[in-house]
């Protein structure tokens, strides 16, 4: 019997403290009600719109009856000629004259990529700068039938691990006399060692650097003369076909990229100037016979795996 008559003391209580809880919330409503309607009869409007006195009876909690409480009206619609009805006309006009005021949005297409433009993000090169410096064994010499090269000393004295690299670094400048001295200069020493193996051999696996990145400025004339001095070392000696096939990875990637543009198609018409053509196509395909020729028979298949429409001068279609 005591423990019963404790619960039912705990049982009071509780029912005590949530009466009050709920007398509490009445009179937060209550509060908000009458300040709800103290703004909207600032404002003009009447507080029958919008609340209402509930008529339902007070209902008595924990012996404490509670005020009646105010509900929330339908919606009614707006009158027309009253201030709602002209705030919403004119937010619609404001709305319609936006829209017939925008401007259509621009298309933004993607941008179109010409594989064939000229890379200009290539290292620059050192020659122009050891040039002004005076370190390299050669002048410029004006005579008359043109500029020409005049040399210090002997080619054959010259140190070609550390002057080859050097010109042949400046094959991708486009400005004169560097322009001149790099094609000049590397045409000479390579022609001066015609059938001297060792001085060109030792320094070819330095060149192919400067060769890759005068290739990848994607110019033709440089291009051009990167062909013209393959051209050169397939003839220079036999032993120097077969140490350039390691290197046909990267040599002939953007030769196969020339190789396959397609040319123009002048018809019956002559091209007048087919001297500054860029058209490399017909250069291409003969420095790839000459690499072929000379390079042993491993040289067709690493030509074919670099330019895949490469066709052989030396096999026959079937072998």
């Amino acid at each position: 019997m005591p423990s019963t008559s404790k619960d039912m003391y705990e049982l009071k209580l509780r029912k005590k403290l949530l009466s009050q809880q709920l007398s509490m919330v009445d009179d937060k409503f209550d509060r908000m009600a009458r300040i709800l309607d103290k703004k909207l009869t600032q404002k003009g409007l009447p507080t029958k719109q919008t609340r209402t006195l509930s008529k339902t009876k007070p209902k008595v909690r924990g012996g404490v009856p509670s005020p009646p409480r105010k509900s929330l009206m339908k919606p009614q619609p707006i009158e027309s000629g009253s201030q709602f009805d002209m705030v919403r006309k004119r937010n619609v006009i404001r709305h319609q004259k936006a829209l017939l005021e925008r401007k259509p949005r621009k298309k933004i297409e993607p941008k179109k990529t010409n594989p064939f433009s000229i890379n200009r993000n290539v290292p620059s090169s050192l020659l122009p700068r050891r040039y002004t410096r005076g370190e390299l064994p050669c002048t410029v010499e004006h005579r008359s039938s043109g500029l020409a090269l005049s040399w210090m000393c002997p080619l054959h004295n010259l140190d070609y691990e550390h002057y080859l690299p050097i010109f042949m670094d400046g094959i991708r400048c486009t400005e004169n006399p560097h322009q001149f001295i790099a094609k000049q200069g590397v045409y000479e020493l390579i022609e001066d060692a015609r059938g001297d193996s060792k001085r060109v051999l030792d320094v070819l696996d330095i060149c192919v650097l400067p060769m890759r990145y005068a290739l990848s400025t994607k110019n033709p004339d440089v291009v051009l003369r990167i062909i013209n001095i393959l051209k050169q070392l397939c003839t220079v000696h036999p032993s120097c076909g077969p140490r350039l096939i390691p290197h046909y990875r990267q040599i002939l990637g953007i030769l196969n990229l020339f190789y396959q543009k397609p040319g123009k198609s002048l018809g019956d018409a002559m091209d007048y100037k087919q001297f500054k053509s860029d058209d490399l196509v017909v250069p291409i395909a003969e420095v790839l016979n000459m690499m072929e020729g000379c390079g042993g028979p491993n040289a067709f298949v690493n030509i074919k795996f670099m330019v895949p429409t490469y066709t052989s001068a030396f096999h026959n279609p079937g072998d």
